[in-house]
């Protein structure tokens, strides 16, 4: 993509630089997030499961039916804020109810509501965004985030083994205090892409990515 990059036509704009951070902040959380369920599910009983899936597919089905009036630029946005969010409410139930059935039942949940979204901002995004080399661009720090997040996992784990900390009871908790500093960056970033502004562009630097 040559010469500049310019935001979305529509108002309000989106900040293409701070959106392509989000994009890789968000992948970030969930490559250090990932290991941490496994461990915080254990309370859970497999048929809450069962239950929970049930409820994310129809929840999504029902959303399918409001697409006309949602799949758009400024309720993509208020929806992804809101999205956003959650994060906050889940890392503060574990850390209130670490390892309990209640702290379990509510990680679960919040993420469930989190689920039910997934398809529709994919396919709002993808709308929004319509050249492809955004969507590569989009695509490509979402990867890199997740790669990143994983690792500094790995890292963060084999740091607390080596202060004699092995409890992965301890391990996790530990973690979310990370984790919370990570959302506070994702909200920041996403918060900032979708602040009204006039006539931004994007050029060289950002350019060249492309």
């Amino acid at each position: 993509m040559c010469g500049e990059i310019k935001t979305i036509k529509s108002k309000p704009r989106i900040h293409l630089r701070f959106y392509l951070a989000y994009k890789l902040l968000n992948s970030l959380f969930l490559g250090v997030s990932l290991g941490t369920i496994f461990t915080i599910y254990t309370p859970l009983s497999p048929k809450i499961y069962s239950i929970g899936g049930i409820a994310l597919a129809f929840g999504a089905w029902c959303l399918t039916f409001f697409y006309t009036k949602i799949l758009k630029e400024k309720p993509y946005k208020v929806i992804l804020l809101g999205i956003e969010l959650i994060p906050f409410f889940y890392i503060l139930a574990f850390l209130a109810f670490p390892h309990t059935f209640l702290g379990a039942i509510l990680v679960y949940i919040l993420y469930q509501i989190t689920f039910i979204f997934g398809d529709y901002l994919g396919r709002a995004e993808t709308l929004i965004f319509s050249k492809r080399r955004i969507l590569s661009a989009l695509d490509k720090r979402k990867q890199i985030g997740y790669l990143l997040g994983l690792g500094i996992a790995f890292l963060f784990y084999a740091f607390l083994e080596s202060q004699n900390i092995m409890q992965k009871e301890v391990q996790i908790y530990k973690i979310h205090f990370l984790l919370f500093l990570l959302q506070c960056c994702v909200f920041f970033t996403i918060f900032y892409a979708f602040k009204k502004r006039k006539n931004v562009r994007f050029k060289s630097r950002l350019s060249q990515s492309f």
